[in-house]
């Protein structure tokens, strides 16, 4: 009888382990801003980096249910892989962006360092125009190349940066922003997406509908226009 019972508790402890280790969490259908302990499956601790303007700062919380594989991440049921030969994510895989402990987590940081998935991610969100509207599309596909992304209908800001890594394979990061989180979105415009950030100060003093494309048409700066891709 004690040997029946400790098979069925090995059993049974096996199987919540294995479901334990199975959880995913798609961040398509997270809605920004979130409340810290909505995600408390993320296991979510506070990094000495954060980030911001000087009107207002974010806090950053890494995952240590990332870290550990006690939970993986996909996009919209794309799962994102583990980048090659490691044993575990990166620890910047996933980074949520906060005012403060008790309040809400307005943005994150997705590092795909897994060229397979990063790639699906992209295609989908260009794929996807009636849910994805691109507004910024901005460098060169063999190098750097930033894009923008609006979506309406969960109000979130997607930067998609993509990029080759040391070993020549496509890799890149995706931002998603609160759309109302202007400083927050501020602080995230730099490098390859310096023409988004100008154009967005030049847009203040014009009409809501004013385009990317309209500001170079206007202003007709071939530094802006040369790695364009918009049309």
């Amino acid at each position: 009888m004690d040997k029946l019972k400790s098979f069925f508790l090995i059993v049974s402890m096996t199987f919540l382990f294995q479901s334990y280790q199975g959880q995913q969490f798609d961040l398509e259908k997270l809605i920004l801003p979130v409340k810290q302990k909505e995600l408390k499956k993320f296991d979510l601790t506070a990094s000495d980096a954060g980030v911001g303007t000087q009107a207002a700062q974010y806090s950053s919380y890494l995952s240590h249910a990332i870290d550990d594989g006690k939970l993986s991440l996909n996009f919209a049921k794309i799962e994102i892989g583990k980048a090659p030969d490691t044993d575990s994510f990166t620890q910047s895989m996933i980074r949520f962006y906060g005012k403060g402990i008790e309040n809400n987590l307005d943005g994150y940081t997705l590092t795909i360092e897994d060229e397979e998935s990063f790639q699906k991610v992209l295609n989908y969100l260009l794929i996807k125009k009636e849910k994805f509207n691109l507004v910024f599309d901005d460098g060169k596909e063999n190098e750097e190349r930033a894009r923008v992304f609006n979506c309406y209908q969960n109000n979130t800001i997607y930067l998609v940066l993509s990029r080759f890594n040391s070993k020549g394979k496509k890799v890149g990061y995706i931002d998603a922003i609160a759309a109302h989180e202007t400083f927050l979105l501020t602080s995230r415009l730099g490098g390859a997406f310096g023409y988004y950030k100008e154009y967005l100060e030049y847009r203040k003093r014009k009409p809501t509908n004013f385009s990317y494309l309209d500001f170079l048409k206007e202003t007709d700066d071939e530094l802006y226009k040369q790695n364009n891709n918009l049309h």
